[in-house]
């Protein structure tokens, strides 16, 4: 009895064991679900950061902190890609790379073309500030929007 104790402890510590990460990309987006759409948690991360991740779902983490455990993270924003891929999966792609792939720019393709047009500046400038101050659109808004055109099935 003593040994089935011993083995299912081991077991459990082995699950417990935590993975670090370290950000590697600028303005990932953490949020309260492991999905890009809906509610962002109010909290930072940076290049850089160690993380700790107490969770895996897909191609997501739950993170010890920052969030207390509430808050999830896209593994884009720690893996290693190539310049101009996406994540390979569109579907997965973090909300960074949505906003340059709608632009039709990588980050690197972004920077050539802004330095190669210095006169556009002022435009990029507010573009930016736009998106920093634009207000995150809700799960319950886009569920709403999302019914109302029809795209969620007999939902």
């Amino acid at each position: 009895m003593a040994a089935k104790w011993i083995v299912l402890s081991v077991l459990v510590a082995a699950a417990t064991v935590s993975e670090v990460v370290v950000v590697k990309r600028e303005g990932a987006r953490v949020m309260k679900a492991p999905r890009f759409f809906g509610d962002a948690c109010p909290v930072d991360v940076s290049p850089g950061q160690n993380l700790t991740v107490v969770e895996r779902r897909g191609g997501w983490a739950r993170l010890a902190s920052p969030g207390n455990g509430q808050c999830w993270l896209h593994q884009s924003a720690w893996s290693d890609r190539e310049p101009g891929e996406l994540v390979g999966n569109p579907a997965t792609a973090s909300q960074r790379d949505v906003e340059l792939a709608g632009r039709g720019f990588t980050e690197e393709e972004e920077e050539r073309y802004r330095s190669d047009h210095p006169d556009l500046a002022p435009v990029f400038g507010a573009l930016e500030d736009y998106l920093a101050r634009a207000p995150e659109t809700t799960s319950s808004e886009l569920t709403a929007f999302l019914a109302a055109g029809r795209l969620g099935g007999d939902k």
